[in-house]
């Protein structure tokens, strides 16, 4: 599909988008990885007047991240973990990256909503949370909103299907106090915190 194919499937939404005060996300998979076709769908949108967002995991080539800010209203990016070793264990890939991205984001001075995936064992740790808190408060002042997804185990059956393992398989669901407490450390960043997402049962005490 050409950018111009797609722009011409997302102008067919106009109204909506005018109505609700929307307009088009770019996501992925990772949308830096195709710069030309991402800035060109873009272009596109901005200048029909259709506001438009870039959805990255931060970890890309600085060039591409800039060219497509330019053309972006506001950038949704994740940070997951703020432990080195960690993040690549996890991850495969540099945290370094990801955080000169955010860096970029905010001299940019483009508005920014940050998102933390709550995963039991890897991302779940007050300490964790509290040190992205940090990051977000010394370094992203265009941080503007922060959503904490708590962790969904409803995929395990695809990775059967795949005959696939998966490592999380059994891994209980976040329980809704453990939630509710990390939003509360995530509050020191200074931006608006929310938290969504299936949790565990409260106990009945039983």
């Amino acid at each position: 599909m050409t950018a111009r194919a797609a722009y011409q499937e997302v102008a067919r939404d106009e109204a909506f988008y005018r109505n609700s005060g929307g307009g088009l996300t770019v996501s992925g998979g990772e949308p830096t990885m195709q710069p030309g076709f991402v800035a060109e769908l873009m272009r596109l949108c901005r200048e029909e007047g259709i506001p438009t967002a870039l959805d990255t995991c931060g970890y890309c080539a600085g060039d591409a991240l800039e060219r497509l800010l330019g053309l972006s209203d506001m950038v949704l990016i994740d940070l997951k973990v703020m432990d080195e070793a960690r993040h690549r264990e996890l991850t495969g890939v540099a945290l370094d990256t990801v955080l000169a991205s955010a860096r970029t984001i905010a001299e940019m001075g483009k508005p920014a909503w940050v998102r933390t995936p709550v995963i039991p064992g890897c991302t779940d740790s007050e300490e964790n949370v509290a040190a992205i808190a940090d990051f977000i408060k010394r370094e992203m002042p265009t941080a503007r909103r922060w959503d904490l997804l708590a962790f969904n185990n409803t995929c395990g059956s695809k990775y059967a299907r795949l005959g696939m393992s998966w490592e999380l398989e059994g891994a209980p669901l976040i329980e809704k106090e453990h939630m509710e407490a990390l939003a509360a450390t995530a509050g020191s960043a200074g931006c608006e915190v929310h938290w969504a997402g299936v949790t565990a049962r409260e106990s009945t005490g039983d």
